[in-house]
């Protein structure tokens, strides 16, 4: 990977916003510009909430981001039926790496969902490494669902991947990005050179850790939700995830809208909490963002 001179960070957003004070807190210092990009209506039509967009506006107000974009759908994909919305999706995502790339000037970038928190002293770690190596080009990650809270985590039958830090010039294709492993396919790279290696740093090194299922409100997610058309049962299934999440104990499994066996995967209790957040998610930002090496760190 040529050397990172100016590293964007592009959240794609509409709902969850709670977590993007803790996210970008967090890696503030270690990235030269932050953008969340919105959008009026989700895939699916919903309005979005005001509480969501003044979330965001309050992090612009204290500087814990740089930029809002708003991303407005086409109907370019009407065609796919009931995958159009994974295919907007993708859209979006590029759309957040025109701008980072074009009107920011970002050599690399990373574009991460509003519940993807990465440590910051891991982040600085995996960032180093690739910065001197010049033969990188593209970076994926590997990363932990959580259940929620903070101390119980889901445990997929197969290892699950996300882009890291990657050079802005590169773009996703939905369907036909090149990466051999179990990932999301709205963010898979497309790669032009005969080569299509990516590198995967080391889970020792860093990790995305994924607060899907850690929400003030989970219904907004499950309504968002890019593919729930593609489950004929969505509905019933929306009413047994509500009822396990609600009434969830240790040792149950979570009933969750994904692709493994029974919709049903094992949640374990960590022995302790690995990360710390520095906000509550109900927490209102009041004040300027302060550099963390001016705060007590996590």
């Amino acid at each position: 990977m040529s050397k990172i001179t100016k590293l964007g960070l592009g959240i794609v957003s509409f709902e969850g916003n709670e977590h993007l004070k803790n996210i970008t807190n967090e890696l503030r210092d270690a990235c030269d510009h932050i953008v969340v990009c919105l959008q009026k209506h989700s895939y699916h039509g919903e309005p979005i909430k005001d509480s969501d967009v003044e979330e965001v506006e309050t992090l612009k107000k204290f500087g814990y981001i740089d930029n809002i974009i708003w991303f407005e759908p086409t109907d370019m994909h009407e065609d796919k039926k009931e995958s159009a919305a994974r295919f907007i999706e993708t859209d979006k995502r590029n759309f957040i790496l025109d701008y980072l790339e074009k009107e920011v000037g970002c050599s690399h970038s990373l574009i991460i969902d509003s519940d993807e928190f990465y440590d910051k002293v891991d982040f600085e770690k995996a960032k180093s490494i690739l910065s001197a190596n010049e033969n990188i080009h593209i970076s994926y990650c590997q990363y932990v669902n959580y259940y929620r809270d903070y101390c119980h985590v889901m445990v997929w039958p197969f290892d699950s991947y996300v882009p890291f830090i990657t050079e802005s010039k590169y773009r996703f294709v939905f369907e036909h990005g090149h990466f051999n492993r179990p990932s999301d396919p709205t963010r898979r790279y497309w790669i032009p050179e005969e080569k299509k290696e990516c590198c995967v740093i080391p889970w020792n090194i860093v990790k995305m850790h994924h607060l899907s299922w850690i929400r003030l409100n989970i219904e907004d997610k499950m309504n968002a939700w890019s593919s729930k058309k593609l489950f004929g049962d969505y509905e019933e299934l929306k009413k047994a995830m509500l009822q396990r999440y609600y009434n969830y104990k240790d040792g149950m499994n979570a009933i969750i809208m994904f692709n493994v066996p029974g919709r049903s995967v094992v949640v374990n209790k960590l022995s302790r909490q690995f990360i710390h957040p520095k906000f509550f998610l109900s927490e209102k930002i009041t004040e300027p963002y302060a550099s963390s090496s001016n705060d007590n760190g996590n």
